[in-house]
């Protein structure tokens, strides 16, 4: 565009000068170019400076659309975290009722597969309760009986779960979960004695192991079917010292409540009863100990 410009205004110069020797003479014509110079030399300033502005927004709206074009992927990349954290979430969820005898809604059974997440009501099942013999306090203890179903290639609960935890497939005999899996089958067979003794014998050898906790609950729960009340008092105890964080933990105090209400220990009973409702007001055995203190309290 500028050499254009720049030749018109050259011919037109030249123009002037034929132009100016024929009608004013020498001086007229001299002035003529010097004001022609002036005016292309303030034409081609003016050029190269809209030619600077107009380059240097173009390299703005690159920049911009770069930075926009980031901003994009970051959020695309944002959308898919939020989605994986999303599915994860279902999945913990499908887990967790599980772990707490909950019946999951059919909108929580697989992993949601888009950007809305749809929780439906949950239907609490009570745990099954074990009958206490005659003559004995009318309070029950909170833990559901293991089923067979545990222990014969069903789908593995977690380890800190309030049922018997199903060991992931047996190994070598010796091993951690071989010896879990064979103690507490035999408190599935309602051995208590001898259940309490593999209980032992694993704890003694793995006492801080993935099943640990579950082996030391079931212990307990063993001694209590027993009658083993000042027992099961002590293991439930050592349970939740050990393991504060187990799932299972307001399961072992309210079952210790039981066992301190069958030693004729009402206060100490009362005490965490009340503990389990105020610490644990979500747990599934939480409603069990409201009814079991107002029993308590004569209510």
């Amino acid at each position: 565009m500028r050499p254009t410009i720049a030749l018109a205004l050259l011919g037109a110069l030249g123009a002037a000068l034929l132009t100016g020797c024929e009608t004013t003479g020498g001086n007229q014509t001299q002035t003529t170019i010097y004001d022609m110079h002036r005016r292309i030399v303030k034409l081609d300033k003016d050029l190269g400076d809209s030619v600077t502005r107009l380059n240097e927004t173009s390299a703005s709206l690159n920049q911009r659309v770069e930075e926009m074009d980031m901003q994009t992927r970051e959020l695309r990349s944002l959308l898919e975290e939020n989605q994986n954290k999303l599915n994860a979430i279902s999945q913990d969820l499908a887990r967790f009722y599980r772990a707490l005898n909950l019946s999951p809604p059919s909108s929580t059974a697989t992993p949601v597969s888009g950007t809305n997440v749809s929780v439906g009501p949950t239907m609490i099942e009570r745990p099954a309760q074990t009958p206490v013999p005659a003559g004995q306090n009318t309070l029950q203890d909170s833990a559901p009986i293991p089923t067979d179903r545990a222990v014969l290639g069903a789908s593995p609960q977690p380890a800190d779960e309030p049922v018997p935890a199903s060991p992931a497939p047996a190994g070598q005999a010796g091993d951690p979960r071989t010896m879990y899996e064979q103690a507490l089958k035999i408190y599935q067979n309602g051995d208590n004695a001898n259940a309490v003794k593999k209980f032992d014998e694993y704890l003694g050898q793995y006492p801080n192991n993935e099943h640990s906790a579950n082996a030391l609950f079931w212990k307990a729960k063993a001694q209590l079917n027993m009658g083993s009340h000042a027992d099961a008092v002590q293991s439930f105890e050592q349970m939740r010292s050990r393991f504060p964080n187990d799932t299972k933990v307001p399961f072992a105090m309210h079952n210790q409540a039981v066992a301190h209400s069958r030693l004729g220990q009402t206060a100490e009973a009362d005490r965490l009863m009340q503990a389990v409702i105020d610490q644990y007001p979500m747990s599934p055995v939480a409603e069990q100990a409201r009814s079991d203190l107002q029993k308590l309290r004569g209510q």
